[in-house]
């Protein structure tokens, strides 16, 4: 069903496309920025264009884009780490200028502001926002993309927009963190915090990505633990430590990556005149002990 409901969306981007191109070959012409902005628009019937932050952030829509990058986030260093490679199209998952709509006048005077949108207008590179669309693309969007870096295949047990509920053999929370913090590793990750006693059987792992991540929710859903990703340390932490609920911490960004790694190849295939650069923008942080 989910192959099927894919297959019909990408039908109807496909036609979306041609509509607005006008060829029966829209990838053997120029491409633009706007050209891929209406790909992404027709993949996401659920999205609401009025309340939307998926839209350009900088530049011409209308340039002809040779090279497209895509990184969870446009940071200074992602945006050098594009122009390095002669991209065109900058692809982010997450805001450019630290506001969900990049609209917050507060930042506005800030150095690291300024010195983005000098690089930006010097550079001329065009930065598109695709959020709202990718996080509920089914099979290779952001939620089913970390399920399968998580070591997860098949239908879930249970789902809500955000979440899913997986299965798996039965395994104890220390031997489940030890098992996912060497996948996270390759996205800078370099260890996972556990919420729970070590020993505590687990069957049915509950998962999210970014920023919607409610333990109680997911307990809500019929999981034994979760693998979450924000979290209020005195209250969902304590909340679960109570509950027995056991989670297992990780980066926000960490668990987009993969969903973002996915994102680069499907372009890759979909505009296969255009080069297409991934670039990692994993784990900001490091541990000292």
């Amino acid at each position: 069903m989910v192959k099927k409901r894919l297959a019909a969306i990408w039908a109807l981007a496909l036609l979306g496309f041609l509509a607005v191109d006008g060829s029966q070959d829209p990838l053997s012409k120029k491409i633009t920025a706007r050209d891929v902005e209406t790909y992404f628009r027709s993949l996401g019937p659920w999205v609401d264009e009025a309340k939307t932050c998926d839209s350009f952030k900088a530049g011409d829509p209308d340039r002809e884009v040779k090279t497209m990058a895509v990184s969870w986030m446009s940071t200074m260093r992602a945006l050098q780490e594009a122009q390095a490679r002669g991209c065109d199209l900058f692809i982010t998952h997450e805001p450019t200028f630290y506001s969900h709509y990049d609209n917050d006048p507060s930042f506005d005077s800030d150095r690291s502001t300024i010195e983005k949108r000098r690089f930006l207008k010097e550079t001329g590179m065009v930065v598109y926002r695709c959020h709202d669309v990718w996080d509920r693309v089914p099979e290779i969007g952001i939620l089913d993309s970390w399920a399968k870096a998580l070591g997860f295949e098949g239908k879930p047990v249970a789902a809500k927009t955000y979440y899913s509920v997986c299965s798996m053999p039965e395994i104890t929370v220390d031997e489940f963190a030890r098992k996912i913090a060497k996948r996270l590793k390759i996205y800078g990750q370099e260890a996972v915090q556990v919420v729970g006693e070590r020993k505590t059987k687990i069957r049915k792992m509950a998962i999210g990505t970014g920023a919607i991540t409610n333990a109680k929710e997911m307990y809500n859903l019929g999981a034994d633990a979760a693998v979450i990703t924000e979290v209020t340390y005195w209250r969902d932490v304590r909340w679960a430590q109570d509950m027995g609920f056991p989670l297992f911490i990780v980066e926000h960004s960490v668990s987009e990556c993969p969903g973002l790694e996915s994102l680069a190849r499907h372009l890759k295939e979909k505009f296969p005149g255009v080069r297409v650069e991934y670039i990692q923008e994993g784990c900001p942080f490091h541990l000292v002990l």
